[in-house]
């Protein structure tokens, strides 16, 4: 078992990670530590990231930074939150194979396309470099919310859960998220991914996951 980090900092002493079951235990009480707290715990990085991404977003706004260097920053705290974000789900950085850096790397590369987008409406004016920006920048911390949902939906396939229903966070929900948890128990990787939705990196649900027997995971 190892420690799980997130960020540069260790998210708690007092946790490790079980492979054979796929998730964290306490140490002290040897019980299930239930994803929900892990990803409270992520919320944190994820508040740090954007105030960093408003920031430099401020900066280009005022004239401070180049483009060139807003994009770059932009980067650097994308992928730090969802290299975070991937490790926090599968167990901390020592846990994360290389098949799910090779999945974060993807959604990473996704986010950098997205971000290019941003950068050439800057550069040829579609985009306005006021309020409307920081709203946009603030979205890209928000995405790792997905990036955790996804390893973990993964991690869940690897130990043998087979179906998923959509759980509703405390947030105003879309209608395609109130649509998904009306589905119910549905076979795993088939509901819509979260961050997939109307609300897009606003989403706040989450999922939890059984074999076709009915024995859940922990949530």
């Amino acid at each position: 078992m190892v420690a799980p980090e997130i960020g540069t900092s260790t998210l708690t002493t007092d946790f490790g990670w079980n492979e054979a079951s796929g998730r964290y235990i306490n140490l002290s009480t040897g019980q299930f530590v239930p994803f929900s707290e892990i990803r409270d715990a992520l919320e944190t990085v994820m508040d740090a990231s954007a105030v960093r991404m408003d920031l430099l977003t401020q900066k280009l706004i005022d004239g401070d930074i180049t483009l060139a260097s807003w994009q770059r920053g932009m980067m650097d705290n994308i992928k730090l939150s969802h290299t975070a974000a991937t490790a926090a789900s599968r167990g901390g950085w020592a846990a994360v194979s290389q098949s799910d850096w090779g999945a974060a790397g993807q959604m990473i590369r996704g986010q950098y396309d997205y971000l290019r987008n941003f950068a050439a409406q800057i550069a040829d004016g579609t985009q306005p470099l006021d309020g409307r920006a920081l709203v946009r920048a603030s979205m890209y911390g928000d995405a790792s919310r997905g990036t955790f949902e996804e390893q973990r939906r993964r991690g869940e396939i690897l130990i043998g859960m087979e179906e998923e229903r959509r759980v509703l966070g405390a947030a105003d929900h879309c209608d395609d998220c109130l649509d998904a948890a009306d589905e119910g128990w549905q076979p795993i990787g088939t509901l819509p991914a979260i961050g997939d939705s109307v609300c897009h990196t606003n989403c706040h649900c989450s999922f939890e996951y059984r074999q076709s027997t009915g024995e859940e995971s922990d949530e």
